[in-house]
């Protein structure tokens, strides 16, 4: 009996010992795994692009300036960059071209032609953005970003009271602004503006008499998007 309460008794004193320790184990907050920053993202969404036209006669006379109106297009676009450092990012942004309906506004000779649609085309910018990206929100992630563009035609529609209907390419600004609000580490939505100061020529011949008309165009879009991103 003697034998069992010393034994007993050196239980006793060993878990008397042990658990101090083991209390301080369990008060000592577990420290997490430092977040590997992410190496790319991909941003694909759903965008609209509102006009600011100013136009300016280089010949011909059919136009005015301040006549051009284009109404909103909306298409789908795709955004992918990768990061240099954790803030520091590089992308390339694009879409899908929307077909554009450039119409003459307040045009004298419109009962005449009877329409006022001058031409379309089907035309999209490709950009090339520097951003820095803000880290330390949480899951708000804003960012900024800058950087040249270039607008594309696909191609020229002569469906309106222009023939042999014509829209150069040329080289644009681009300013963006942005957040990204992600729902998991990798997954999340984001909302992104974009300007782009973006003008050029555009030229055709009106009846009666084929006369040429070539026009200097400034259409400095604003890009609103909204979709979803995915960083890894």
């Amino acid at each position: 009996m003697s034998r069992a309460l010393r034994h007993w008794a050196l239980a006793m004193i060993a878990v008397l010992a042990v658990t101090p320790v083991a209390a301080a184990d369990m008060a000592t907050p577990v420290e997490s795994s430092p977040t590997t920053p992410p190496s790319f993202y991909v941003h694909a969404g759903a965008s609209g692009i509102f006009f600011q036209t100013n136009a300016q006669a280089t010949g011909g006379g059919l136009f005015t300036t301040t006549n051009i109106a284009i109404r909103p297009v909306y298409t789908v676009t795709l955004e992918a960059g990768y990061f240099i450092t954790p803030n520091v990012a590089i992308a390339l942004s694009s879409g899908v071209p929307p077909i554009e309906h450039l119409k003459a506004i307040g045009l004298p000779s419109e009962p005449t032609y009877g329409s006022n649609l001058l031409g379309s085309t089907r035309g999209g910018a490709v950009m090339f953005l520097l951003q820095y990206h803000l880290t330390q929100f949480g899951a708000l992630q804003p960012y900024a970003g800058i950087g040249p563009g270039y607008v594309l035609n696909f191609g020229n529609i002569s469906d309106g009271i222009l023939t042999n209907w014509g829209f150069d390419q040329n080289f644009a600004l681009a300013l963006q602004a942005g957040t990204d609000w992600m729902l998991t580490p990798n997954w999340g939505v984001f909302v992104d503006g974009k300007k782009l100061f973006f003008s050029t020529n555009a030229q055709g011949f009106a009846f009666p008499g084929n006369v040429p008309d070539r026009t200097h165009v400034t259409l400095d879009p604003w890009v609103a998007t909204v979709g979803i991103t995915f960083k890894y």
